[in-house]
């Protein structure tokens, strides 16, 4: 793509709003930002379409938009399944109510029947929704936790997933087939058949929640004690209280401090600058709400309410984060303890990602349950669940994602809030927190601590950049970190295993994906991945030692030269 062609293309389209059109004029003598915004169209990352928003084909817009449905309709058409429709829901975001509306209008010109919701809902509803209905496909709009510039297109299939290959290749090669005749559309000139479009239905919405609180172990118990646990919750003014005000009366948890500030469902999310629980400043306005309530727990989820973090108070007046690795790690021993007095776990199964920790390779050991490993991204655990004949008995991924069941084929804020607020009621009655029990697990189990840190690319150079650092590290990849060896190297995108001692390679039985993991010779691995929803590069550290300093101590002297050879 000519990006100065394409940028001349745009500036011709007398359709284009105001602020689009005032923002073609500001960058005109720009070079680079001309090039971010018009040398290729917006990408499929891990979680479906997500950019900033704003003019030209890499950014979210009308005609991006547009262009992405029409591929999606032509895809269902194909397919047959225009009477089984598609569910749309949308978030808090700016333009996202919008652009659902105007996604269903596209859809019904194809005669494809439309459920949508009738206001902005969680991610994991939308997985339900899908499967409840019977719907050939969902959409969500939503760009999660990013910043408030930017949103996206999360597509799920039939399955209740989202879509993973080999669909998302056709579907994105459908996509790439739409001319520009079809996207340079007025959106004012697309107008919906409401005969095909459909509120989605209260009782799917009832359902939904009933199956969040079945996530729950223990209801009758907090029911009984609910109200016991002092707790601040958070949506970050996203949608997560569109189901937790009910679901925290039904489950028995009436302590419940909201913060009012973040509870205005706000595209412009005016109390934080990056909506996303597994930063700190997030947190902010609840831990002060907490200290003001000595509240036992703070809970914050996302906008779109697919994932939640936590602080816990240790102390009166301090509290303390748990990880997305800690938090499930704690989730999972929990949840194993007492489905296994329940299920016969050789008929069951849990997952994790590839970066999640291996701390629940121990405790799935104990338990003797299987656990599987996938690469990051809901749409491949959820894969591994739909093709399972096992029942799913907990699945995760480090950022903080859960499910405890697959009433949703997603990671779930709504029933994993829930049970980590039963956990704590549950600890509480004897004398402990979730932090208490991490500890005793390392204890148990053996110390496993994992650290991460990104390195942000900006823009078409920054993509240039990262793909660069990706290839040298598979061509000239660490041999030795300080005084510690480099054992072997899992190359997920070549689906090679080097074994450095004698440069052996032998074949890697996992999906393709654009990672490497460094496996060290005291037990440590480091995975080197780029973000499919951000501009930036991921780095793992997953390390087991004998203690916590230990393993502190070990990080910050292996993270120096990673950073290094990175930058």
């Amino acid at each position: 793509m000519n990006y100065r062609e394409e940028f001349e293309k745009w500036k011709k389209i007398s359709f284009l709003d105001e602020k689009l059109k005032k923002e073609l004029k500001d960058i005109e003598n720009d070079e680079e930002k001309i090039k971010n915004q018009f040398s290729c169209f917006v990408e499929f990352g891990t979680a479906g379409m997500r950019g900033t928003m704003g003019v030209g084909p890499n950014r979210m817009n009308y005609l991006t938009i547009r262009r992405t449905t029409l591929g999606l309709a032509k895809y269902i058409v194909k397919n047959g399944a225009e009477k089984a429709g598609v569910v749309i829901t949308y978030d808090c975001r700016n333009n996202s109510k919008e652009y659902a509306h105007y996604v269903a209008s596209v859809l019904t010109e194809f005669n494809i029947k439309v459920y949508i919701s009738k206001s902005l809902r969680p991610t994991p509803f939308l997985s339900f929704a899908v499967l409840n209905l019977h719907a050939f496909a969902g959409i969500n709009i939503t760009a999660s936790h990013n910043r408030k510039e930017d949103n996206g297109y999360k597509i799920y299939l039939k399955d209740g997933a989202q879509m993973s290959p080999p669909d998302d290749q056709i579907i994105i090669g459908l996509v790439n087939e739409i001319t520009d005749e079809e996207i340079f559309v007025n959106p004012k000139d697309v107008h919906p058949n409401k005969k095909l479009i459909t509120v989605i239905p209260k009782k799917i919405e009832d359902a939904f929640l009933k199956g969040a609180l079945d996530c729950m172990l223990h209801r009758d118990f907090c029911k009984k004690h609910g109200k016991e646990l002092s707790i601040v919750y958070t949506p970050l003014h996203g949608t997560g209280y569109t189901f937790l005000k009910e679901g925290f009366k039904q489950a028995g948890f009436t302590n419940v401090h909201v913060v009012k500030e973040q509870n205005d469902e706000c595209g412009d999310f005016k109390t934080i600058d990056y909506p996303n629980p597994e930063t700190a400043p997030a947190f902010d306005l609840a831990i002060k709400l907490a200290k003001e309530k000595d509240a036992d727990i703070c809970v914050a989820s996302d906008p779109d309410a697919d994932r939640m973090g936590v602080y816990v108070r240790v102390k009166k007046g301090e509290y303390v984060p748990l990880t997305g690795n800690e938090l499930e790690a704690c989730m999972f021993e929990y949840a194993a303890f007492f489905k296994s007095k329940k299920y016969d776990f050789n008929k069951c199964i849990a997952v994790r990602s590839f970066v999640t920790t291996r701390l629940l390779d121990a405790i799935a050991k104990r338990y003797n349950v299987e656990i599987g490993e996938t690469p990051t991204g809901f749409k491949w655990i959820m894969r591994v669940v739909n093709e399972s004949p096992k029942k799913l008995i907990f699945a995760c991924e480090e950022s903080y994602g859960a499910a405890l069941t697959d009433y949703v084929r997603d990671k779930d804020a709504i029933g994993t809030t829930l049970f980590v607020l039963e956990m704590a009621l549950a600890l509480k009655q004897i004398g402990l927190t979730l932090y208490d029990l991490l500890h005793m697990l390392y204890e148990f189990y053996g110390v496993h601590k994992c650290y991460a840190f990104s390195i942000i690319y900006e823009g078409i150079s920054g993509k240039e950049k990262m793909n660069a650092i990706m290839e040298k590290l598979r061509n000239t990849p660490f041999k030795k970190l300080t005084d510690i060896n480099v054992v072997k190297m899992y190359d997920y995108k070549t689906s090679e295993i080097t074994t450095f001692k004698d440069m052996s390679k032998t074949k890697l039985n996992f999906p393709k994906t654009n990672t490497v993991k460094f496996f060290l010779d005291d037990d440590t691995t480091i995975t080197v991945r780029p973000s499919g929803t951000e501009p930036k590069i991921k780095i793992y550290f997953d390390i087991i030692d004998k203690t916590e300093p230990l393993a502190d101590n070990k990080f910050k002297i292996l993270e120096k030269p990673v950073k290094e050879e990175l930058k």
